[in-house]
Parts: structure tokens; sequence; C-alpha cells
């Protein structure tokens, strides 16, 4: 994608801070990718990639105690690793060696803690729980990410800060979700049904609680929690089940599906996304056009399925023995209209594939890779692969937050008016329950059961919630058609940006949204 980077000072006064930001007309609003899958393609991130080396320390390294500390203080540096192993819960510390000439964060360390499998009977085993702890001389607060998936050791250390520590002048706290990443059990697997039970809303709510209950001593009890994507919606999450640890619960383009077949999400891709942001005559042009690409990946479908395996292949991407290559090609290239709308990509890239010339066999040849290279790009079949960092993903979706409707409806309707209905492998009776058919294993199928009293119980109680929300979306992010409902309820605030994707945030927001949302923030926290 390429990236229209301009300068935006933005000025919190009232905060203390006047910055001046590099960003991305379709960068993320956190400096920790989520993914790098669809998933969350996640979609979610403006880091910037730099080497870092670190040092670690075990609880049992720390000598003496050191009496807690209420926000942080640049003289406190030569003692803060200890600090954090005396925190109760600790089992590990790694400092992070940041080679950036001028981090906003004095100090990172990478935080384990030691948390009961299931918060209900906590002498039931533990796993390890990931913690990044970007510390900023004199904070006053604390921003914690509920993060939706895992940390990228790679991207650390990161210059780049998310928005609301910049705002703030405040710590970061950076959570690994629970089963994903580092932070599983080491005999964990994405093969069994083994431990997934835990995997539920309430225990990574009680994660998080015990993770702010025990870094509060030592950082200062002014907290505000974010999350992108599915972190967004954990976020919620948190705020349900704990409405009191936060000043403000801040979920960016956070979804909410009901149930397994959510059918309001493909509705929206092939009727509706784009309206608001470019009128409904233009947003029709560039939903055609996606089509028209789809509809060109299925007719060269036979020709292209060999290179696509090879590609499978070379990367190590695994599936589970019932999936076959041709409906895994057909989910790859339904969801390319998906992604390309979340990803903001640039639809001028399909008109420029699409118009290459076929006459000969070598041209036909050169545009047919085009089209799969484009496909890859936008859409890796990696998603629905086995090994995928984001496998852990599906089983909260197919247990508890739901999935959208895998609806071939729209392509099957397109292929069948340009004469090539029999190109679809997977059939109308195959879509009901089609993701669950995709990435479990029989056992995991009948284990794993959809469960709707989350879902009520997160929608009735952000009616009458005493705590503060802020959700932030994208007027052409797929996932706005999925998001919690609207409420009166004046605790609870949405910002829609008409034109971004699935990287919202208030910093690429319109100046008049954007000063009425730094304006709510302020209210929200008393600060004048």
């Amino acid at each position: 994608m390429t990236e229209n980077r301009k300068k935006i000072t933005v000025t919190f006064a009232a905060l203390s801070v006047a910055a001046t930001f590099a960003l991305s007309a379709c960068s993320g609003n956190t400096p920790a990718a989520e993914t790098t899958t669809a998933a969350e393609t996640e979609s979610a991130a403006t880091t910037t990639t730099a080497s870092a080396t670190t040092t670690e320390t075990t609880a049992e390294a720390a000598e003496g105690t050191t009496d807690a500390a209420k926000g942080t203080d640049e003289t406190d540096a030569s003692n803060w690793k200890e600090k954090l192993l005396n925190v109760n819960g600790v089992i590990g510390v790694e400092e992070v060696i940041q080679d950036a000439s001028e981090p906003f964060f004095g100090e990172k360390y990478i935080v384990t803690f030691e948390q009961p499998l299931d918060w209900s009977n906590p002498d039931n085993g533990s796993f390890p729980q990931r913690v990044e702890i970007g510390l900023h001389d004199g904070a006053g607060y604390n921003v914690m990410e509920t993060n939706g998936y895992l940390l990228f050791d790679s991207y650390f250390p990161m210059e780049d800060a998310p928005e609301m520590s910049l705002f703030l002048d405040a710590n970061y706290i950076n959570v690994e979700h629970r089963f994903f990443g580092q932070s599983r059990p080491e005999d964990m697997t994405n093969d069994d049904i083994g431990y997934w039970e835990y995997h539920t809303a309430e225990n990574a709510a009680n994660d998080y609680h015990r993770i702010y209950t025990s870094l509060s001593e030592l950082l200062g009890d002014k907290w505000i929690s974010i999350g992108t994507s599915r972190g967004g919606l954990m976020t919620n999450v948190y705020g349900h089940y704990f409405p009191k640890d936060m000043l403000i619960y801040t979920a960016y383009d956070a979804p909410c599906s009901n149930g397994m077949d959510d059918q309001r999400f493909y509705d929206f891709v092939y009727n509706e996304i784009g309206n608001d942001a470019y009128g409904e005559e233009t947003a029709q042009q560039l939903r055609d056009l996606i089509l028209s690409f789809q509809v060109e990946l299925m007719k060269n479908k036979e020709e292209m399925l060999p290179t696509y395996e090879a590609y499978i292949a070379s990367n190590g991407f695994t599936f589970r023995e019932q999936v076959t290559l041709g409906e895994l090609y057909d989910l790859n290239v339904l969801e390319f209209a998906v992604q390309c709308w979340q990803k903001g990509f640039d639809l001028n890239n399909l008109s420029s594939v699409l118009s290459m010339p076929e006459t000969t066999e070598e041209e036909l040849q050169s545009k047919m890779l085009a089209e799969l290279n484009l496909l890859l790009n936008v859409q890796s079949p990696s998603d629905w692969s086995s090994n995928s960092v984001a496998w852990p993903y599906y089983v909260n979706t197919a247990t508890t937050y739901g999935q959208y409707h895998y609806d071939f409806s729209y392509l099957r309707a397109a292929l069948k008016q340009a004469g090539l209905g029999d190109r679809l492998t997977v059939t109308p009776e195959m879509e009901n329950d089609f993701l669950r058919n995709i990435v479990f294993t029989e056992e995991q199928k009948n284990a794993f059961v959809y469960d709707d009293s989350f879902y009520k119980e997160l929608n009735a109680s952000i009616d009458t919630t005493t705590a503060k929300h802020l959700m932030i979306f994208g007027g052409i992010d797929p996932w706005r058609s999925v998001r919690i409902h609207e409420t009166d309820n004046e605790n609870v605030r949405a910002f829609i940006n008409p034109t971004m994707p699935h990287s919202a945030s208030i910093l690429n927001m319109p100046e008049e949204m954007q000063a009425e949302a730094i304006s709510l923030i302020k209210e929200w926290l008393g600060i004048e």
C-alpha cells in the first residue's frame, strides 16, 4: 500500500503535550501490531520496526524490597527492574535495550505474570502472561492496551507510542492476550481441546484486572485502556466486568458480532460500504470494481491453483485435513473484498491489472500471475492455517464472540451473470458453519459450541454502564457493520470517521471531530 505521509500537529495543551506526529493516511493508532493476518489484519499498527536486545532477570534474582512509587520518575531508572520484580504475580522481567536516539519511553520491559488458568478455580494450574511496559519520564497516567492477539518481539523497541500515551505523557502497558504467542501453557496446542475451555471473556477480563491492580501500586491509579479491533472488543469486555478500573475504556474499530453467522457483514461490504465517504454512485463503482476483480480471479481459478498451492507449501501453511484447495481458494477470493476495504487498499491497482493485455499466451500468463500476486498481497490464506499465530481467535469466536457469515451469494450471482456459474467449489449448503469446518478438527467442532449469552450481556450493559466508553470507527471499515449497538447512555460516545478503514484514530479524525473527541477526553478526566 502506498503511504501518503504528512505532518499533523496536535496540541493537547491541558495535558502538557504539543507534539508533531508523522502519520500515514491509512495507519493505525497503536504501536503494537496485533497480527499480520486478516483475523485482524492487524490491522492495527503504526509500528516502527527496529532491532532490540534484551537482558533477563528472574524474580529470584531480585534482592531486597523497594517501596512502591506512585507514577514514573526518571530518578527511579536504576531500580525499575527490581521494582517490577517485586510486583505481585510477576515471575520475570526482560529489559528492552532501545536503539532509538530519543525514545518516547525512557525504559521498556517485558514483564511476565503468573496467571491462573481459571479465575473461578485459581488452584487449577497457571500460565505465563507477557506484558510490555514502556515507562515515560514524569508520567502521571497509564495507558493499558488490551491486546487482542500477541506481542511481536521483533518490533521492539518502538519509536512510536499509542496516541493516548502521547496525549497524556503516559506510561504504556501492552498485555498479550491469554493463550496467544508465549502467553500459554507449554504443552498447549492448536490441535486438541485441552485448556481451551479457559479461553473465556471473563478469564481474560480478570487477567487485565489483576495486572492493573498489581501495577497500580507501583505506577499510580490513573489508568485508561485502549484496544484495536479484537483488542477493542476486549476493552469493552474489560469494562463490562470491571467498570471501575479505568477512567476511560477506548475501543478502536471494535467488532461485536451477533452469532456465528452474522449476515450484516457481507451485506454491508457489497451494498453500502463507501456510501458515506464517497457518495452512493462512486461507492457503487468501487464495489463493482472489486467484484469484477473477484470474478476475474475465479475465471482463471483452475490455471491459478497449482501456483496457489505452491505458494502455500513454500510458506509452510498447514490446514485441516478436510479442507480442499478449491474451498480455500474460494474463501481467499471472497475475503479479498473485505481486505480491500479493511486495509484501505489503493483500488487503482485493480484497474491496472484488469486492463493488462491478454492477446497472447505470454500476456495471459503475466496477467494471471499479476492477479494472483495482488490477491495474496491483500489477503493471505495464512489466516485459516492451523499454525497461524491468530488461530486462538477462532476459538473465542466459535464459543463467545461470534463471527460474520461467509456469504458467497453476491460472488455466486456475479459469476452466473458472467457465464462462470460452475467455478465455485463452495456450495450454498456449505456456507453455514463454514468457518468452523475450515479451522477446526472434528473433535474441536463438537467441543467449541457457541453461546449467545455474553453477546446479550454486553449489549445490555452498554445501555446502563457507569464506565466511560469511547468508541472510534472507520467509515469504510467492514467491521463497522457489526459494531456494538448505538445507545443513549451519556457514558458511551461513538465517533465514525467516514473515510478511514480499519485504522481509525483520534489523530486521523477530521478537525472538528478531533476537537470534539479531545474535549470529551479532557472532560472525562477532569482536566481544565
